[in-house]
């Protein structure tokens, strides 16, 4: 028993004192303080169930990255899995096509896209702004109203639309 309670002491201290260089090489991978929260958890946890492993004596630390390496690869690799990636040829065209719009015409959509949100319902704002505002999740939001996630992706298409046909018919009338 004492032997484990050492070994728990032995860890917490080499971890605390180790936390500060494992989390800003997490943050440097992700930028994102949410997910290099969530990735110093998941770490931490390999950390201890791999603490058998660690040679006493040598660089907690630069074992402890090595993990964490480990880490953030696997969770970029998931990331790549749940979102949509172009290929290079597309995002030059991407590139390419914004960098040929006027920056008068980038303003302007910009100015009526302020104006159709200021008349949007107050409702449909306030989601907007919850979903798109900060680095809420979509289902920590639809938990936050008692709806559930589809829901809310449905509203949003719906306010997407509506946004997109204001801000056409402000430019078309800006145009006359």
């Amino acid at each position: 028993m004492a032997d484990e309670s050492d070994r728990q002491g032995r860890f917490i201290e080499l971890l605390a004192s180790h936390q500060g260089r494992l989390f800003t090489f997490l943050y440097a991978h992700v930028l994102n303080m949410a997910d290099a929260e969530d990735l110093y958890q998941q770490v931490a946890l390999v950390l201890w169930a791999k603490f058998d492993q660690f040679v006493p004596g040598t660089d907690f630390g630069a074992w402890a990255i090595r993990v964490a390496d480990l880490t953030i690869k696997n969770f970029l690799r998931g990331k790549r899995r749940s979102k949509v990636f172009f290929s290079d040829e597309v995002m030059q065209r991407i590139v390419d096509h914004q960098a040929a719009v006027p920056p008068e015409r980038v303003a302007a959509r910009s100015e009526a896209l302020q104006g159709c949100l200021q008349r949007l319902p107050a409702a449909d704002r306030e989601l907007v702004e919850q979903c798109y505002g900060g680095e809420a999740k979509i289902k920590d939001v639809a938990s936050t109203l008692g709806r559930s996630a589809g829901a809310i992706y449905t509203s949003l298409c719906r306010i997407r639309q509506a946004l997109l046909a204001c801000i056409e018919r402000a430019m078309t009338s800006e145009a006359k």
